[in-house]
C-alpha cells in the first residue's frame, strides 16, 4: 500500500462559477484545512473583499462551461497581473500574473490566482470561518490615487451628516453618500450576507435613502439580476468592482406574481439606494459594527450552476 500523502499536499477538486453560471470550472486545491487562501488589501482587492489561493498553475483549474478567454480583464499600475471577471454579473474568477516578472528571454507560465469565493456553496468552505491569511498589496508599487468625485452633493438633508465619496477601481464610476459618520458611533445597519451573490461579490452594505446617493458615471454599470428581478446587482463594467444595488419601482401587476412577504419587501425597500461602502474614501471598515447576515439559508434556495 503506497503511503498516505501528508495532509497539506492533499488535493481535492471544488467545484466553483460566477453567479449566472456562464463559468463554471473545476480546482484541484489543497482541502479546506490547508488551503492557506489570504486576504489582500490593494486598491482594488479591499473592494472587493478578496480571498485569492495564489498560486496555482493553470493545470490545476480545468473550465467545465465558458471560455476563460472571453472574461472581461482589467489591469492597471504595472500592469503586472490582470484580473478577470464575468462581463454579465461581474464575479470576480482569477488573477494571472506574475510577483517577479520574467528575465529578458526567460518563458514561465503566468502565476494564477483563485478567487475562493467563487467557490460554490456547498464544497465544504466557508469564507467566514477560514483561517486567512493576508497580503500587503496595498505596499506595491506604484501608489494608488483614488479617482476624485466631482459631481453634486446629494441632496437629502442628515442631521450631523457626512459626505464620504468613493469610484470603482478604474475611476470610470463615482459615488458619493451623505450619512452619519461612518464610525463606530453609527447605528443604521452594516451587513455582510453570504447568500449566492453577496458572499461572490464581498460587498459590505449600508442602505441609506435615494437622495442621500449621486452616482456618476452609471452609463459605465453593468447591471445584473436574477430571482425576483426587483433589483439588480450594479458593478464596473471595466474593472468589476460592486457598486450598489439598483432598485426597481414594480406596478401592482408585476408585485401580485410574488408572495406576501416578498412584496411588503420589495415595497418597503423602494426609496432606499444600498451602497457597498468598501468603495468609499477614509472608511476602516473593520472598526465598523458590521452584522453578518446568514442568507444563504433563506428562501428561495439558489440552485448553484451546473454545466
Amino acid at each position: 500500500m503506497a503511503p498516505e500523502q501528508p495532509s497539506e499536499t492533499r488535493l481535492k477538486t471544488y467545484r466553483g462559477s460566477c453567479h449566472c453560471g456562464a463559468y463554471i470550472f473545476d480546482a484541484k486545491l489543497p482541502e479546506a484545512s490547508s488551503i492557506n487562501a489570504s486576504e489582500c488589501n490593494c486598491s482594488i482587492c479591499c473592494r472587493m473583499a478578496s480571498v485569492w489561493k495564489f498560486p496555482l498553475r493553470s493545470s490545476d483549474i480545468a473550465f467545465v462551461k465558458g471560455d476563460p478567454a472571453t472574461l472581461t480583464c482589467y489591469a492597471f499600475g504595472n500592469k503586472a497581473f490582470t484580473y478577470k471577471f464575468c462581463p454579465k454579473c461581474g464575479i470576480s474568477l482569477l488573477v494571472a500574473g506574475y510577483v517577479q516578472p520574467p528575465k529578458e528571454g526567460e518563458e514561465r507560465e503566468p502565476e494564477i490566482a483563485l478567487s475562493m469565493r467563487a467557490i460554490q456553496q456547498g464544497q465544504g468552505l466557508d469564507i467566514w470561518k477560514m483561517d486567512l491569511g493576508s497580503m500587503d498589496g496595498a505596499s506595491f508599487a506604484p501608489v494608488y490615487e483614488p479617482p476624485a468625485y466631482t459631481g453634486p452633493e446629494p441632496k437629502a438633508e442628515v442631521e450631523g451628516g457626512k459626505v464620504y465619496t468613493g469610484s470603482c477601481h478604474c475611476g470610470a464610476v463615482r459615488v458619493a453618500v451623505k450619512t452619519k459618520p461612518l464610525d463606530k458611533t453609527y447605528e443604521g445597519p452594516i451587513y455582510e450576507c453570504n447568500c449566492s451573490i453577496c458572499r461572490r461579490q464581498g460587498c459590505l452594505w449600508i442602505y441609506p435613502n435615494k437622495e442621500q446617493v449621486e452616482i456618476q458615471g452609471e452609463e459605465n454599470l453593468g447591471t445584473y439580476t436574477f430571482g425576483t428581478h426587483a433589483c439588480g446587482k450594479t458593478f464596473c463594467k471595466t474593472c468589476g468592482v460592486p457598486v450598489h444595488n439598483q432598485i426597481y419601482t414594480l406596478t401592482e401587476e408585476q408585485l401580485g406574481k410574488f408572495s406576501e412577504d416578498v412584496r411588503n419587501f420589495i415595497s418597503g425597500a423602494a426609496h432606499l439606494k444600498p451602497i457597498n461602502i468598501r468603495l468609499l474614501n477614509g472608511i476602516n471598515t473593520k472598526e465598523l459594527n458590521v452584522s453578518r447576515v446568514d442568507g444563504y439559508s433563506r428562501p428561495p434556495v439558489f440552485v448553484e450552476p451546473q454545466p
